[in-house]
């Protein structure tokens, strides 16, 4: 029997503005793993000394309630977890961001749920009233649950003892070697409106939306400064999405909502790291363009750079160079990303990548992606061959 003796809810008898103030605070407190309806109400009652259940009557009257709050929005846990609730709105950003990048706790006897690796499902439940922008900046602004993403060869390889630095830290117990900085994870915003046009929905370069793999995932997270969308267990900002392959990006493309008139695409890596055949790619790559030609959408497709960690197999190599003379000669805009990391005598600049492979939450295939350097000479070398498509 619950503690609280149930009511019919009664609207004339609460104060709405303090109520809705109360739950804000409450579900912007534990934002950065999320609310269970239960810790709502028990954090409620702690506060205030009085009962939910006995003001609403029941959890169904609870959730409507709070399904109707501006800015709050919930994600469903499965399965081993309940529905989670969020809280961003203008005025608390500030303070989203402090809880999310404070450290979290070992570990939670209360719900085990927490730390055990689940799929997650977004479901957006911001009021009709309000619309649905608030909820997209809800989205967008948040980050990942599970973040495995790999800083830059700056930060991940020491000035002395690089050949053992894996070793000693593996034999830290809280060494975790997918997990990045802390002090990586808040980017500054004022690089986002220089090279976005759709402002906090999808990663835009130099209005142009962005979609592809990790490549382009790690562009839009470390250089761009756009946020992993809420709610996944693998990595995704818009339609820049870990292990992304040429059909997933197809039945992606024909069912997205938010698509920009004019679209920059990188594809092609994860289906060449999981041997995926030229001829299927081939027929996966005309399917997507036909797609954003049906959608009205004008495409740049970015040649492969060099595949850091493949370079030595001939299997590999044979489909990488097929697939760029694929983009080269077909009647497509297309940007030679190639160029940028070869020298005269077309040997890969490693400099510009990453020290070694590691694994994506997306694929089980390790990747080398580009490192600081790497990212820094994409943005450069992207703005001054748009140019040409203005």
């Amino acid at each position: 029997m619950s503690p609280c003796s149930r009511r019919n809810f009664n609207p004339t008898q609460i104060n709405s503005e303090e109520i809705n103030s109360i739950l804000r605070a409450i579900i912007i407190a534990r934002t950065k793993e999320g609310a269970t309806l239960d810790e709502i109400i028990e954090d409620f009652k702690e506060n205030n000394d009085e009962c939910l259940l006995t003001m609403f009557g029941d959890r169904e009257t609870i959730v409507h309630y709070m399904r109707g709050l501006e800015g709050v929005w919930t994600s469903f846990h499965e399965p081993h977890g309940p529905l989670l609730w969020y809280c961003n709105t203008s005025k608390t950003q500030h303070l989203s961001n402090m809880i999310k990048n404070q450290k979290s706790p070992r570990g939670s006897k209360k719900y085990p749920w927490r730390n055990q690796p689940a799929r997650m499902i977004y479901t957006s439940s911001s009021n009709v009233v309000a619309g649905s922008s608030s909820t997209l900046m809800a989205a967008s602004n948040g980050s990942g649950q599970r973040e495995k993403f790999f800083d830059d060869n700056i930060n991940f390889v020491p000035k002395r003892n690089a050949w053992n630095r894996v070793q000693l830290q593996q034999r830290t117990p809280g060494y975790h070697p997918y997990m990045p900085p802390q002090r990586r994870q808040v980017q500054p915003k004022t690089q986002r409106g220089y090279y976005s046009s759709m402002q906090n929905i999808v990663p835009n370069f130099c209005g142009y939306q962005m979609i592809g793999d990790d490549f382009f995932l790690s562009l839009a997270r470390w250089e761009l400064g756009y946020s992993f969308d809420p709610g996944h267990t693998i990595q995704q900002s818009g339609l820049c999405i870990s292990g992304l392959t040429i059909a997933e990006a197809a039945d992606r493309v024909m069912k997205a909502t938010v698509l920009n008139d004019r679209v920059i695409l990188h594809i092609g890596v994860v289906d060449l790291l999981h041997g995926h055949d030229y001829v299927d790619m081939q027929m996966d790559l005309l399917r997507l363009m036909r797609i954003f030609e049906e959608r009205g959408v004008r495409v740049i497709l970015t040649t492969l750079s060099p595949i850091a960690n493949s370079s030595h197999m001939p299997g590999v190599v044979n489909r990488y160079s097929q697939f760029n003379s694929l983009i080269r000669n077909s009647n497509w805009c297309y940007i030679d990303l190639y160029r940028c990391f070869v020298n005269e005598r077309h040997n890969t600049l490693y400099e510009c990548y990453q020290p070694g492979p590691r694994h994506v939450s997306g694929s089980n295939q390790p990747h080398v992606l580009w490192n600081k350097l790497g990212r820094q000479r994409i943005i450069k070398f992207l703005k001054t061959q748009l140019a040409r498509f203005i």
